[in-house]
């Protein structure tokens, strides 16, 4: 009996230089880093913090469950991030008068201070950042942007299909 050899199944390769999640991950991830570095040395925060202050400048006042939306940091950073901003008194947390279940959040003259030194630091880095694009780069990069978010945002946190392929023998 002669045993039939089966040609090898050749596997199509993943690109990671051409697959668009990788290339964003990378990207936020190499951001996240620099600008870390910026917070750290302008004003002493690390990024969560300084995400924290980014969200309450934005939103303000706001709760700690508004900041965790905002940011898609986990419970627990942010958690920490509050505690460090309030030993810092850059921030305060009362009891929201309708709903006392809730902390409110809010900036003290201190950290009011210190959210627009940050903000100056964020928008000089950010044009910098893009300096690169053309005006019309940018907006379009911005619109893309907004357009993926939405997309991935638009049945909730794991709105995209689950995709099935064949298992491995």
């Amino acid at each position: 009996m002669k045993t039939r050899i089966m040609p090898k199944r050749r596997v199509a390769t993943l690109r990671l230089d051409h697959f668009i999640p990788y290339k964003l991950s990378v990207l936020a991830a190499k951001v996240s880093l620099r600008l870390a570095r910026e917070y750290e040395q302008a004003v002493g925060l690390q990024l969560p913090e300084a995400r924290v202050m980014a969200v309450l400048g934005s939103f303000s006042p706001v709760s700690s469950n508004a900041v965790v939306q905002h940011t898609s940091m986990d419970k627990a950073t942010v958690s920490r991030a509050i505690s460090r901003l309030l030993h810092l008194g850059l921030m305060t947390r009362v009891p929201d008068p309708r709903d006392r279940r809730l902390l409110i959040l809010s900036f003290t003259p201190r950290g009011r201070r210190c959210y627009a030194r940050l903000t100056r630091i964020a928008r000089k880095w950010e044009s910098w950042f893009v300096a690169r694009l053309s005006a019309a780069e940018h907006a379009r990069l911005k619109r893309s942007l907004t357009k993926l978010t939405e997309r991935l945002e638009a049945n909730g946190p794991y709105a995209a299909p689950k995709l099935r392929t064949k298992r491995a023998p």
